[in-house]
């Protein structure tokens, strides 16, 4: 016992280690790595040198943005379209039509392409194109301005005088490293701007007016030019360069301003703004129209060759394609004054046919060039002629297509059809018929006698006796039993007169009993 307290006396506590200190094992990992890097860049900095690790990172970094430029085709074109352009030989021929250009890096007069890196190509236009040379334009300018010549031919009546060749006025600027084209005349100002290679920018303007053009992913469009007439040694030919006047952006990002024209902005093919100072056939609108749409770009994926055979019309109708389908369009002001339409739900209006009448629910508008209906406007009533023949209403409901590539519905018809004149007729003829048989069978009752027929389909009264179809004759102790599908009885002689097929008159009961089963009791004789 003694031995056992010693040894519990003895015995050496248990040591408790404190909390460690150590951080994680994930921070001290990182430590590591952010110690190694650290490692590393001090130990390339002191075998280079300051100057040279900082002339490493620069090349790195501008050798990237260089490999990046030669996926660019834009810049590969650009280069080519520019050595077609701004060589001298172009530029002097240029100049003897009186017309100012240039391409990517370079300028001439009010032609400015020194911003674009891409292709872009700027023109600056004068306000007649002479067909004539300037060299021998300005050589015949001299002869008709000699006073002999003038002489000579004022004795014929001929006015010589020739004036001076119409001379390029306007500044047109391209930039960006994307594909833009620029055209001003009569002292126009058009700026294109695109940058990626996938974008597109056009703008013109004529007139001392301006258009700007912007496009990030996409394309935009901004033109507001009047014509040019072709002239020869300043003659009319009756030939024009026909001026353009449009406004169009589809894309990324793009927006475009046209002067008199109108605006447009669209955010990822998308979100659609246009605002249209113009009507479809290029005439000022009294009140000018603003557009909010909800686009669907996965059109192009669900219905290719309806959305690519759109875009070829709308090529070749002048106006920038677009790969979207509308979901929703809200149109304030214009010939339409409030519009909502879309280019999926019905394809046309629903109509309703009913006496003589049309009723056509969500009529039609003009939206862009597009006949849709329109969710926003009220029903449209054309009253006609009362027509009793149409009791039953006949509704029309055209084809309902969706987005997203999910399957259209319909077109449906009411299938109640409408009730015709001659159906009418008959229809009043047999309750005609009808209630004058009632009146004959209560006439008959009244006066203690059978009707003669129970089922008469015409008006005439002529008496029909036929045979029973079933009879059970009773005779003096014994009785013969004819039975048929009717099922009815009569209990009188066989040669008791009846009234008509599947009906038996009891004489001796007072009751007639139909092949119904339902007794009816008639006055006793």
């Amino acid at each position: 016992m003694a031995d056992v307290l010693t040894r519990r006396e003895t015995a050496r506590p248990e040591r408790i280690s404190p909390p460690s200190s150590r951080p994680p094992r994930r921070r001290r990992f990182g430590v590591a790595v952010v110690t190694l890097l650290s490692v590393l860049a001090i130990g390339l900095g002191v075998s280079m040198g300051e100057g040279q690790a900082r002339a490493a990172s620069t090349q790195d970094i501008i050798s990237g943005l260089n490999a990046m430029t030669s996926l660019n085709p834009a810049a590969g074109i650009g280069n080519v379209v520019a050595v077609l352009i701004n060589n001298k030989g172009s530029q002097a021929a240029l100049e003897q039509w009186r017309i100012q250009a240039c391409g990517s890096g370079a300028s001439s007069g009010g032609a400015d392409c020194s911003g674009s890196t891409g292709t872009g190509i700027a023109i600056v236009m004068p306000g007649q194109f002479e067909l004539t040379p300037d060299a021998i334009y300005k050589g015949a300018q001299s002869i008709a301005d000699n006073q002999a010549v003038k002489t000579i031919l004022g004795l014929f009546g001929i006015d010589s005088s020739l004036p001076n060749a119409a001379t390029p006025l306007g500044h047109a600027t391209v930039i960006g490293d994307g594909f833009q084209f620029a055209m001003a005349s009569t002292g126009g100002k058009a700026t294109a701007i695109s940058y990626l290679p996938v974008s597109l920018a056009t703008a013109g303007a004529s007139g001392g007016r301006t258009a700007y053009a912007f496009a990030l992913v996409g394309i935009a469009n901004a033109w507001t030019t009047d014509d040019i007439p072709i002239v020869i040694l300043s003659k009319p030919t009756g030939l024009a360069i026909p001026g353009i006047k449009t406004v169009g952006c589809y894309g990324g990002l793009t927006a475009a301003y046209a002067e008199g024209v109108g605006a447009c902005a669209n955010v990822l093919g998308t979100f659609d703004f246009r605002f249209t100072q113009l009507d479809a056939a290029g005439k000022s609108l009294s009140i000018p129209q603003v557009q909010f749409a909800l686009t669907d770009p996965s059109a192009v994926l669900t219905d290719p060759s309806g959305v690519f055979s759109k875009v070829i019309t709308d090529i070749f109708a002048g106006k920038t394609p677009t790969l979207s389908k509308d979901i929703a369009r809200l149109s304030l002001g214009g010939d339409s004054l409030l519009a909502l339409t879309s280019e999926y739900g019905l394809s046309a209006p629903i109509t309703v046919n009913w006496l003589g009448s049309t009723i056509t629910i969500y009529p039609t508008a003009t939206i862009n060039g597009e006949t849709r209906p329109n969710m926003a406007a009220p029903p449209q009533i054309v009253t006609g002629g009362l027509d009793t023949s149409q009791v039953i209403p006949v509704i029309t409901v055209p084809r309902i297509t969706f987005p997203f590539g999910l399957a259209p519905l319909g077109p449906y018809v009411s299938s109640a059809p409408a009730l015709t004149t001659s159906s009418a007729r008959v229809l009043a003829a047999t309750t005609t018929t009808t209630a004058r048989a009632v009146r004959s069978a209560v006439a008959d009752d009244e006066t203690g006698t059978t009707s003669s027929s129970s089922n008469t389909t015409s008006s005439s009264t002529t008496p029909s006796t036929t045979t029973s179809s079933t009879t059970i004759t009773s005779s003096t102790g014994r009785s013969s039993q004819s039975s048929s599908s009717s099922g009815t009885r009569t209990s009188a002689p066989s040669a008791a007169p009846t009234s008509s097929a599947g009906t038996d008159t009891g004489a001796d009961s007072g009751v007639t009993q139909s092949s119904g089963g339902v007794p009816t009791v008639s006055p006793a004789n």
